[in-house]
């Protein structure tokens, strides 16, 4: 069991790796957020090369069972108020890791608060537009990230017109979830390249997207995007604050209305 200088517990579940520099990396990781308390929030970070590894090992100290088979290199376990969590040593890959799953230690938090203080709250805590807003919360900070690092700050917009060349079966019921959640993690990255100043490679993403699907199209992405930026930049950085619940509703329509157009 080690700490980082921050007093953040963690586990190596590392073999034949290269010396890592955990600590270093989770401070960087943290950089993108505003100050936090993370120490109260996180019980413990385990660091792996097999996700299996992960999966034993906190079954083995938690009793948690944990889908090893998921493929994500991330992983988030609520542990009462604090987080589990699981990252795998995937070079410079890592630190955005970090970066998304700790935002997702912050919104557990906060949904903890949600759920003590109003009634209304559990019938949402599991809803696809609060997953939908944490996705969105955790991707930005991650590509914030990714972008200081000089890596690639738009994987999910260059991927999107593959999405959109084939609408009318993307927005279908059976992957409308999975399309809905993609252009989240566009509309992260497209903020972040706006929070940069790469207003020319934002415009390209835009126009690409414009050609492929159409004004009505367009109005509601965009319109979606200001929703998403403008919370994000009043509540969405108070993290020890209550969400507003209508944000949720408003997510909602945004995503029943894109269903709409090609459905």
């Amino acid at each position: 069991m080690k700490t980082t200088e921050q007093g953040i517990r963690y586990i190596e579940l590392i073999d034949g790796e290269p010396e890592i520099d955990i600590p270093a990396m989770v401070k960087k990781a943290k950089t993108a957020y505003k100050p936090f308390n993370f120490k109260d929030k996180i019980e413990l970070l385990f660091f792996y090369n097999e996700r299996k590894d992960f999966s034993h090992a906190i079954f083995t100290e938690y009793g948690i069972i944990d889908d090893e088979f998921d493929g994500k290199k991330a992983v988030h376990h609520p542990f009462g108020v604090k987080s589990i969590i699981g990252i795998e040593v995937s070079g410079d890959e890592t630190i955005p890791l970090i970066a998304f799953v700790i935002g997702q230690a912050i919104e557990h938090f906060k949904q903890n608060m949600d759920i003590r203080r109003h009634a209304e709250w559990k019938e949402l805590e599991k809803s696809d537009s609060y997953q939908s807003w944490q996705t969105y919360f955790c991707q930005v900070h991650s590509s914030v990230i990714r972008y200081g690092l000089e890596g690639s700050a738009d994987m999910f917009l260059r991927s999107l017109p593959f999405v959109l060349a084939k609408k009318e079966e993307s927005f279908s019921p059976p992957y409308i979830d999975g399309t809905f959640r993609h252009l989240i993690h566009s509309l992260s990255e497209l903020y972040v390249l706006g929070q940069a100043g790469e207003s020319e490679r934002a415009d390209d993403h835009l126009k690409t997207i414009g050609e492929l699907t159409g004004p009505e199209f367009m109005e509601l992405y965009k319109g979606l995007h200001a929703e998403l930026a403008d919370y994000l930049e009043t509540l969405g950085v108070k993290y020890n604050e209550l969400h507003d619940l209508s944000i949720f509703t408003t997510i909602e329509q945004y995503k029943n209305q894109l269903a709409a157009l090609y459905g």
